[in-house]
């Protein structure tokens, strides 16, 4: 499984480039308290849009949820310490972020699903749902934070995949502003998962 993690960590970084914001700093706490200065808040969208923006958007909040499920889990379950301040930080981070893409939709007179179809028309289903994230709650010690770093590795990798589909496709500058947020961070959290992998 780390060889897997490895693999598509490395896919990540080579497909957004090198570099990218580690989302918990040094010292911090289980909790992820500080997490959100890693960015800036997500501004308020404007009302131009297209249905490349709506879709991003309505992915997003599908994707975010299901990192805060999976974080929420890890933050009660994982043994080592830099597993949980990275679950404590996405839950943090995710949560916000999620509030704010639902105003837009909302904004936008969208609704915040997109039906079944949503993700099959990008690439098929997320690496992650309800049940696989309920299979990780059966793992314990060494075996679960290994598989919750490949998860959110895998996660987070799919996110920035659909961020830089967002950047070439979509109108509305806040997206646009957001997609390449998505991009820096995720890729931050990718580095930093190898980064905890790697440590004995």
């Amino acid at each position: 499984m780390r060889r897997s993690v490895i693999a598509i960590a490395a896919a990540v970084l080579a497909l957004a480039g090198c570099g990218g914001e580690a989302i918990v700093p040094e010292g911090q706490g289980a909790h992820g308290h500080g997490a959100s200065t890693a960015a800036p808040p997500v501004p308020a969208a404007s009302a131009r849009f297209n249905d490349a923006d709506v879709t991003f958007v309505q992915m997003m909040v599908d994707h975010l949820q299901l990192g805060i499920s999976l974080s929420q889990v890890a933050l009660a379950k994982a043994t080592r310490q830099e597993a949980k301040n990275l679950a404590g930080a996405i839950n943090t981070t995710q949560r916000e972020e999620l509030a704010t893409l639902k105003s837009w939709l909302k904004l936008w007179g969208k609704s915040e699903s997109g039906g079944a179809d949503l993700h099959a028309a990008h690439g098929g289903q997320p690496l992650l749902d309800d049940k696989v994230i309920d299979g990780t709650k059966e793992k314990n010690g060494a075996e679960f934070d290994l598989t919750f770093l490949n998860l959110m590795a895998g996660h987070q990798g799919a996110a920035v995949e659909m961020a830089l589909a967002a950047k070439k496709d979509g109108q509305n500058p806040e997206t646009a502003a957001y997609a390449e947020r998505v991009v820096s961070t995720r890729q931050g959290q990718v580095s930093q998962i190898l980064k905890i992998i790697s440590e004995p």
